[in-house]
């Protein structure tokens, strides 16, 4: 049996190991193909949702004081009013006010204003197109570039300004998202190869003003996540092989070791059970053979009449008794194996058992004019019945037949314990180590035949229950005590 657990454990071991590589490929997989996608995916939830509180703030409040952005540096809101010619521009550092001047001016700042209210309205035609609506921006930003030209021709000190990018953008894209509060956010990206830039323009009509927020944020790229994750995969692997193994052991202490103790139990019981069938059985072969003998001799000498065998009268009532010893060891052999396989515990009350078996011997003991006391509350003992008869059958039986004539026997219940205590008589000192093993017996008065199988019985129907019984001599007494744990 010891083999055979060291060889589950092994297994156990291997098993985990190979369920802590699955679980890293799997992980791994997941890390790799899925993870970065997610964490993109949420990045970008997460800039939509800011832009619309960074919006939303600045709306109700008018400045960026006390407003967290997630991009302080680059974030700005412009305020266009429905009337007037200056509008506002604001950022967490500073702010600015735009005042058109010039007819010119007047006359873009209106046009971009027309525009807005256009596109709020959808005061459109039906073939009016996204990239119309572009153009359209464009040739208002030329007019404001050209206001801006003349501005700059005008300056005494005669700057020229000119704003060129060096930085080439492709893969752009744009996507409109609408919030609560009819806030609309313009979502456009691009990428220059090495990082992806995405402005998020949220915009809004607030009655007297159009409002727009802009926050630029650098997008996560998935390929710039996974290389995090290649690195965490060591890490990763061992803390996955640790918990599995430790999961094993818990495992292995808390589920299998207690069934490889309860088979270990198991298999002893069944080995001392197949030894004891074996032992038992030859000792009962043997014990059989002698009544067997006595009653063929007996019955042999009948039959050929010899000697003073011709007295059937006599001697037929002998016979009857050695069959009788011989059908009630039968029996007894039987029942021990029959019992065994049908135990039903259920719930009893020790002194009503008590009561019914003293009941049946109440002529015996009057016979031998023996006192029987019976003492105690008892209580509840769950056992099965016809097994704790049949013990509290045997102990009463053997201080009945064992007690002299005249003297007394003393019963006791609890809880706990049954007591049987006869006076008058011991076990010999040499019997009394053995006086459980099978076919062992002390005949202290001549007329007294047994065949020494009641206390072996009792005590092995006792261990059936996970009961307990003891013999022991006193001064002048033997105590046989049933226990129930």
């Amino acid at each position: 049996m010891k083999y055979e657990r060291k060889g589950l454990d092994k297994k156990n071991r291997l098993y985990s190991i190979i369920l802590a590589v699955v679980l890293l490929a799997g992980l791994v997989g997941y890390f790799i193909c899925m993870l970065p996608s997610l964490y993109v995916s949420y990045r970008k939830e997460q800039n939509l949702r800011s832009v619309a509180r960074q919006h939303t703030a600045y709306v109700e409040n008018g400045n960026y004081n006390g407003i967290k952005t997630a991009n302080p540096a680059a974030c700005f809101s412009i305020r266009i009013p429905h009337e007037g010619d200056t509008f506002l521009l604001a950022s967490p550092s500073w702010n600015l006010e735009v005042t058109a001047e010039t007819p010119q001016a007047r006359e873009a700042f209106s046009g971009l204003r027309q525009l807005l209210e256009r596109y709020k309205n959808g005061d459109f035609p039906e073939d009016y197109t996204q990239e119309q609506f572009y153009e359209e921006m464009e040739v208002w930003v030329a007019g404001w570039r050209e206001h801006w030209e003349k501005f700059s021709s005008a300056l005494p000190v005669g700057i020229d300004l000119e704003l060129t990018s060096n930085v080439k953008y492709n893969g752009e894209s744009s996507r409109v998202h609408l919030m609560a509060d009819e806030i609309l956010v313009l979502e456009v990206g691009a990428t220059d190869g090495d990082n992806i830039y995405t402005n998020y323009i949220a915009m809004e009509d607030t009655g007297d003003a159009f409002v727009f927020t802009c926050l630029p944020v650098v997008t996560p790229d998935m390929g710039d996540i996974r290389p995090v994750v290649l690195q965490s995969i060591p890490m990763l692997g061992a803390v996955i092989l640790l918990l599995v193994l430790l999961f094993s052991q818990m495992y292995s202490r808390g589920i299998l070791t207690p069934i490889y103790r309860e088979l270990e139990d198991k298999n002893q019981a069944l080995q001392e059970e197949n030894k004891r069938q074996e032992i038992f059985l030859r000792a009962s072969s043997h014990q059989l053979k002698t009544p067997l003998s006595a009653s063929l001799l007996l019955l042999d000498g009948m039959i050929n009449r010899v000697g003073r065998y011709k007295d059937t009268s006599l001697y037929l009532p002998r016979v009857k008794d050695q069959l009788l010893s011989m059908r009630k060891m039968v029996e007894d052999i039987l029942s021990l194996n029959h019992c065994r396989d049908n135990i039903e515990l259920r719930d009893l009350q020790v002194m009503s058992l008590l009561e019914g078996k003293l009941s049946e011997y109440r002529v015996k003991t009057l016979d031998k004019g023996l006192q029987v006391f019976c003492t105690g509350e008892g209580g509840t003992v769950k056992a099965d019945e016809y097994l704790i008869l049949q013990i509290l059958d045997n102990l009463i039986s053997n201080a009945v037949e064992y007690t002299p004539k005249g003297n007394r026997i003393e019963v006791r219940a609890s809880r706990t314990a049954v007591s049987i205590e006869n006076y008058g008589v011991t076990v010999p000192g040499e019997i009394l180590p053995h006086v459980f093993d099978p076919f062992v017996s002390g005949n202290h008065e001549r007329e007294i035949a047994s065949h020494g199988l009641g206390l072996y019985i009792t005590a092995y129907y006792a261990k059936q229950m996970g009961f307990s019984v003891q013999i022991e001599n006193r001064e002048d007494s033997v105590l046989a005590t049933l226990y129930f744990s």
